[in-house]
């Protein structure tokens, strides 16, 4: 009876903080409809601080930012809320308007076939995604195999085998795209600049050479960390030490 109750009461919570945060969402959805961004953000704000993530909270935060010229936050929560719908066009649509917000021109290097796959196919769908994509069609081929088992026909027989190992295919890869997608996502940690002009040094130190500057809302892969200082590589290849402060980790 103890555990029964203390599981209802979790289970209440749970209810509770879930139509809380719903209370909160269309209150700033109104906020946002009536264009008073200041309170519209200060809810999402607030459901944020909740721990509540979701791609569209992500993409209304950054469409705020966006209407209030901030460059830097805008561009911060569209590539958060891109990492959680890749498939999402709104999202690149208003990530490709406030990029021309950002004063680097950065030429990036060119990508091999290898690389553009993976931006086009692997990357456009979460690891989750690809997962359940998996899941579904290993049940799809447990029922295909089940129905060549029980088949007596021929025709139905060969079109079962042949169909039960397309899926198996299908399973494979998209096992595959999951694996390559989650560890690309694990090993390319992004974030955004916030200063609104950053030294980029050659080491992790005030008093080593200024190698080049960066402004707020350009995106940068962070290499390592040590101390108040990140290792940094640009779209063009260039590599440098920037201060802990001057950025934000998507």
């Amino acid at each position: 009876m103890r555990i029964l109750f203390l599981l209802v009461l979790t289970l209440n919570g749970i209810l509770g903080t879930a139509q809380n945060v719903d209370s909160l969402f269309v209150q700033a959805n109104e906020l946002y409809r009536q264009e008073n961004y200041t309170e519209a953000l200060k809810a999402y704000e607030e459901i944020e601080a909740m721990d509540q993530e979701s791609w569209a909270l992500y993409y209304n935060i950054g469409n705020i930012h966006y209407k209030m010229n901030r460059v830097a936050p805008a561009i911060f929560y569209y590539e958060k809320a891109l990492k959680l719908r890749p498939d999402q066009p709104d999202i690149r649509f208003n990530l490709e308007f406030a990029n021309q917000m950002v004063l680097d021109n950065i030429e990036p290097l060119p990508r091999n076939l290898g690389q553009r796959f993976m931006d086009a196919v692997i990357l456009k769908l979460t690891y989750e995604t690809w997962a359940k994509i998996a899941v579904g069609l290993a049940f799809l081929f447990a029922l295909l195999f089940l129905m060549y088992h029980f088949s007596y026909s021929t025709g139905k027989k060969r079109f079962y085998f042949i169909t039960s190992i397309i899926t198996v295919i299908l399973v494979t890869t998209s096992v595959f795209f999951a694996f390559r997608n989650q560890l690309y996502v694990k090993n390319n940690r992004e974030a955004i600049i916030f200063a609104t002009e950053a030294e980029v040094m050659n080491a992790p130190t005030t008093a080593s050479e200024a190698y080049f500057e960066l402004h707020e809302g350009t995106k940068v892969t962070v290499l390592e960390s040590l101390d108040n200082w990140k290792k940094i590589r640009i779209a063009d290849g260039k590599i440098g030490w920037i201060e802990e402060k001057d950025l934000k980790e998507i």
